[in-house]
């Protein structure tokens, strides 16, 4: 395909402006309103995620103002970034064009990049950063420079602001290096190590929050987490299956998997080290979270920084190795990506025509409303002596942007339950005696109810908020007026 790089151009600028029209048409969704709430308090980190997409928001919405499409922009700039930076890796590993524009093209036609494009999330930067640091283990593959750790090493302490994901990549990277003949020297040298140090400075600002704050994220992010793996579940390792192979789209989430199996396998038995990279970048995310799966649930985005070198080692094994079963996937790589695209659309327009009641699905119904009736409850039970909270981040969050950021909400640190970030934004003493409004919805409502009234004098239900589009309810929200605040310890 001698006219794919400019073919490239032709597809990654369309899709660029479409994306960035189709972002002002979608309501913020709960994360996004949970991390524009971390951008207008920024700090060194927060309790659940590093800081970079914070710093992200800030900065756009610093020249933009707080509307949606400043609030995602960044999401678009890098995920821009992150289709040039596959586009660079196929063809300087496999000096191919059109293997490089046939990953961007599958990369599209899969939920988790396309979809996870138009959104602003920690994934965001942690898979452009991710890139990064395979591209410049490519290049260093090519030239044998040693500045070229060094970029990697900035790539990596800035993906260690983004998501703590990122530390999976070191042991993928050693690893590579241990089975290459050619980059094995590299471990007797001080750069390599030297990197890691520099990533670490990088992600400093992270470790001075924790420790100001008794390791509060490390604690959340680990042993926390941990404790909660004790027994075998082997149904979360089925839905992680099944989420995936929603997220990758059911052709894309076959090829990925044989295809980097099989490009692993070749890795040892023809020695190429173009294919150890691809392999055993992608190694320490399936181990952890796939083995992790057994006994915790594994999120469905959790996977997405292996596929970045995986969907690369699928297509290079479709398009270069003579078996069978790369025959097979070859000749339905058309039709498999056609499916794909069709999910993705389809993806797509369910926030913006609403079609049928998602219930836990739908994560952008109704805010607007719920907002508007949330401010005539609050001047009812007085403005400046009521407050808004909800049991976790998602309501609370989309409340305060879709008022404009005139009200300040609060989380479930309010009754003693999980707060999050919230539980450091929050000043108990300045609420004590107060009147709230507690707000829960169907897609995870709040049931106990006696909890609630443990912390205030009395609380009495309003009437429903009921979402309907045609005659169909697709969301209902439970709103509560509670009186009295006691306090957290009442």
């Amino acid at each position: 395909m001698k006219n794919a790089k400019g073919l490239l151009l032709y597809f990654i600028a369309p899709i660029t402006i479409l994306r960035s029209i189709y972002i002002n048409f979608v309501p913020l969704v709960p994360q996004e309103a949970y991390y524009w709430k971390y951008a207008k308090n920024l700090a060194l980190s927060y309790f659940d995620h590093p800081p970079m997409t914070a710093y992200i928001i800030a900065f756009f919405t610093w020249i933009g103002g707080d509307s949606v499409f400043f609030i995602r922009l960044g999401s678009i700039v890098l995920s821009t970034g992150l289709l040039l930076l596959l586009y660079s890796i196929t063809k300087r590993l496999f000096d191919n064009h059109k293997w490089a524009f046939l990953t961007v093209i599958a990369i599209n036609c899969t939920v988790i990049f396309s979809i996870g494009a138009t959104v602003i999330t920690p994934d965001v930067p942690l898979l452009f950063f991710w890139a990064a640091i395979v591209y410049s283990l490519v290049r260093l593959q090519e030239s044998n420079q040693k500045k070229w750790w060094y970029l990697a090493a900035c790539s990596l302490g800035l993906g260690l602001l983004s998501k703590y994901t990122a530390i999976l990549i070191v042991p993928g990277i050693f690893i590579y290096l241990f089975f290459s003949k050619s980059q094995r020297k590299w471990l007797k040298s001080v750069h390599p190590y030297l990197g890691v140090i520099i990533a670490f400075l990088i992600f400093s600002p992270v470790i001075i929050w924790n420790y100001q704050h008794d390791w509060a994220s490390f604690l959340f992010q680990s042993s926390n987490r941990f404790s909660k793996m004790i027994e075998f579940r082997p149904e979360f390792f089925f839905q992680l299956i099944g989420s995936q192979l929603g997220m990758l789209t059911p052709y894309v989430f076959f090829l990925v998997f044989v295809g980097w199996i099989q490009i692993g396998r070749l890795s040892f038995k023809e020695k190429n080290e173009k294919y150890s990279l691809l392999f055993w970048i992608a190694f320490p995310v399936y181990f952890v979270f796939v083995l992790s799966s057994f006994r915790s649930l594994v999120k469905m985005n959790w996977l997405a920084p292996a596929y970045i070198t995986s969907i690369i080692a699928s297509v290079v094994w479709i398009n270069s190795i003579q078996s069978k079963w790369a025959g097979r996937f070859k000749k339905w790589l058309k039709p498999g990506l056609i499916l794909g695209l069709i999910i993705v659309l389809f993806m797509h327009l369910l926030p913006i025509l609403p079609m049928f009641p998602l219930r836990k699905g739908d994560t952008w119904t109704g805010w607007k409303e719920l907002s508007e009736r949330v401010i005539d409850l609050k001047k009812e039970m007085g403005e400046d002596n009521t407050f808004i909270f909800g049991h976790e981040y998602k309501i609370p969050s989309e409340i305060t942007f879709y008022t404009l950021n005139h009200v300040t909400t609060h989380s479930g640190e309010i009754i003693g339950e999980k707060g999050l970030q919230y539980t450091f934004w929050t000043n108990f003493n300045e609420l004590i005696g107060k009147n709230a409004i507690f707000v829960t919805s169907d897609a995870q409502r709040y049931r106990n109810i006696d909890r609630l009234r443990q912390y205030f004098e009395s609380v009495v239900e309003d009437p429903p908020l009921k979402i309907s589009h045609h005659d169909r309810i697709f969301r209902v929200f439970y709103l509560y007026r509670c009186y009295d605040y006691k306090g957290p310890n009442p």
